[in-house]
């Protein structure tokens, strides 16, 4: 008699980092961009949460991690409508299986401001979805002063 033993294992510390643009096509759907594509190859359904002024994607797992640690924030009654206005408003989406893309719900979009180019900002295990005028602050130019920060 032997004991099947299955190797089981989940990537804990996803790193999503760089951004890119990509525009949504004329049914609402937008390509999940390859960069972050090849950091998660096996996922194919990931939860899309409102954020101040953009939108939050995270992997399932991530999500339900997330969730746990929101749960643990606060317990007044301004921190639970919070808390239900950002959970009662976020979906699951999953990418399609020939071009990678994900349909982005209207309710969503408006939220965000998104019309038609959007920007992903890959930010550890976030990744920020953005309209391109709310996501200029964070993109980098040659006039940005990092001053006090030579630790980086």
């Amino acid at each position: 008699m032997g004991i099947k033993v299955e190797k089981i294992f989940y990537i804990y510390d996803m790193s999503f980092q760089g951004n890119e643009t990509a525009a949504l096509d004329g049914n609402g759907r937008v390509p999940f961009p390859l960069s972050f594509r090849k950091l998660v190859p096996n996922e194919r359904e990931f939860c899309i949460s409102p954020g101040d002024k953009c939108l939050h994607l995270r992997r399932v797992c991530d999500y339900e991690d997330w969730v746990l640690k929101l749960k643990q924030l606060g317990n007044s009654d301004a921190d639970n409508i919070k808390r239900v206005k950002i959970l009662s408003r976020t979906v699951r989406v999953v990418l399609d299986d020939k071009q990678n893309r994900f349909l982005l719900p209207k309710e969503l979009k408006e939220w965000a401001n998104i019309d038609k180019d959007v920007v992903f900002l890959g930010i550890g295990d976030v990744v920020i979805i953005s309209n391109v005028e709310n996501a200029a602050p964070y993109a980098l130019s040659k006039d940005d002063d990092f001053k006090g920060m030579e630790w980086l």
